[in-house]
């Protein structure tokens, strides 16, 4: 397997540099997952190249030829103003001409690709249409820039891309959590204060939660820990305040206002955990599971899973329901199985919802049941799950656990489709190609125009739905 010092080389104009940046800086911090290209193995984040000069010269061309052949993948900011630079021209000319024309990635910003309007032109004059190949990319202006930062990061760590958009909403939904705790300490009484007093001396507890308070305002404010609020985390949590520790584990694994220090990190999960977080028992099993800090141990992983379960959280419910399952850190046991995927799902966890349904359809622990494996796709489709909604559209359309609903299953290919998902894309398109679920394409949008107000639209769906096709 070929070997290369940076995962990626951004090229853009440098009138575009607060999106380079941008894109550098949440490619270089996102976590690899495990299942990741076998590139990553043992790895746990991305290095990036940018050029930072606005220099040209045949000592800087020379320099980043040496960068451009070190880079597994070219990611092209692409937009009107990257059209028009020669420069990023000739880096997507360069990589082309080492044969990695396939690993040519375009991040779209503003623009359009292959356009009429040369005033709009969005890709360099060497990515423009070609016959041979579909460039790879992703598209701002259609599915939003998170969602099309992590696009381009499942191309480049080779992870599907909704396994990726799930995994950014547990991150998101663990930062709402984080937020309520704000409310909740802050607003806490002098009682809950004195509740705490086994682990926070009397005289100093007001001080030590004032000072996490700030630094957890600070961060929702922010969102990035600066080395004060850093102090004052350590702090807090030196003093015995759980939530604390697990925040300063965070930091300490993913470089918030500190270096990266997976010991550190396990050490203050480790507190977190001992202390009753939930979510520091969690965190504390995922460094046995992968051998964060410490040595690998399942067993370990496998008994914090269970103690955050019993304590409620339906996250621990989910990854003890998995250990179980696949016989990791204890005895297969796929009863024990179901129940806690039924127990996580049943708080609403949405990958405990799709196991669950999982379990219906394949007879996992508990009887077969066609109808309850829909009920369950359903339930988690509605919370814009694209997997589910994709595996929905199948349902429908073959009548497994409900009836066959063509218009059903083109609806939610579409919904699932207009996330990007590839496969939905697809079928999407088969069901317009084969008129499944949808006498005539034109309406959808005629009815999308109405909806926006245009009155030639409404004009339109009338004159089809009168049957006259001119």
């Amino acid at each position: 397997m070929e070997q290369y010092e940076y995962d990626a080389f951004i090229s853009y104009s440098h009138r575009d540099l607060k999106w380079a940046r941008w894109l550098q800086g949440k490619l270089e911090t996102l976590r690899i997952p495990a299942e990741a290209d076998e590139a990553f193995a043992n790895r746990r984040s991305m290095k990036v190249f940018r050029d930072q000069t606005d220099l040209n010269g045949v000592e800087v061309t020379e320099s980043l030829h040496r960068e451009l052949r070190a880079s597994r993948y070219l990611v092209v900011v692409c937009s009107p103003n990257s059209a028009a630079s020669r420069w990023v021209d000739d880096e997507v000319d360069f990589f082309e001409s080492l044969g990695r024309q396939e690993r040519i990635v375009a991040f779209i910003i503003s623009g359009e690709p292959d356009s009429d309007d040369p005033a709009l032109e969005c890709y360099p004059p060497r990515l423009r249409c070609t016959d041979e190949r579909h460039l790879l990319g992703a598209n701002v202006r259609e599915i939003g820039k998170n969602k099309a930062f992590l696009k381009v990061a499942s191309l480049l760590i080779g992870v599907r891309f909704n396994r990726l958009v799930d995994r950014e909403k547990q991150r998101r939904r663990r930062a709402i959590l984080t937020a309520a705790t704000i409310v909740l300490v802050i607003s806490a009484t002098t009682a809950a204060l004195v509740w705490r007093n086994a682990v926070i001396s009397r005289q100093n507890k007001v001080l030590v939660y004032d000072g996490y308070n700030a630094a957890l305002v600070s961060f929702a404010q922010k969102d990035v820990i600066e080395p004060e609020d850093f102090a004052m985390i350590e702090k807090s949590a030196k003093a015995g305040n759980a939530y604390a520790a697990l925040l300063l584990g965070d930091c300490y694994s993913k470089g918030w206002g500190v270096d990266v220090d997976d010991a550190m990190a396990f050490e203050w999960y480790t507190q977190a955990a001992e202390g009753g977080d939930m979510m520091g028992m969690i965190a504390l099993a995922n460094c046995y599971l992968f051998g964060t800090g410490t040595e690998v141990n399942p067993e370990q992983a496998f008994a914090w899973n269970m103690r955050a379960a019993e304590n409620g959280s339906a996250e621990g419910m989910l990854n003890v329901a998995i250990d179980f399952e696949g016989g990791h850190g204890t005895a297969q046991d796929l009863e024990a199985a179901y129940e806690w995927y039924k127990k996580s799902a049943e708080q609403g966890y949405d990958l405990a919802m799709y196991n669950l349904s999982r379990c219906y359809r394949s007879g996992i622990g508990t009887q077969a049941d066609p109808e309850r494996a829909f009920y369950w796709m359903e339930k988690l489709a509605r919370t814009d799950n694209v997997e589910a909604m994709y595996n929905l559209g199948m349902m429908y359309q073959h009548g497994y656990g409900t009836r066959e609903n063509p218009q059903a299953a083109y609806a939610w290919y579409r919904k699932a489709a207009d996330t990007g998902d590839g496969d939905a894309l697809y079928m999407t398109g088969w069901c317009i190609e084969n008129r499944y679920g949808i006498d005539n394409p034109a309406l959808e949008w005629y009815e999308r125009a109405a909806l926006a107000g245009n009155e030639d639209a409404v004009k339109a769906i009338e004159r089809l739905e009168a049957g006259d096709g001119k």
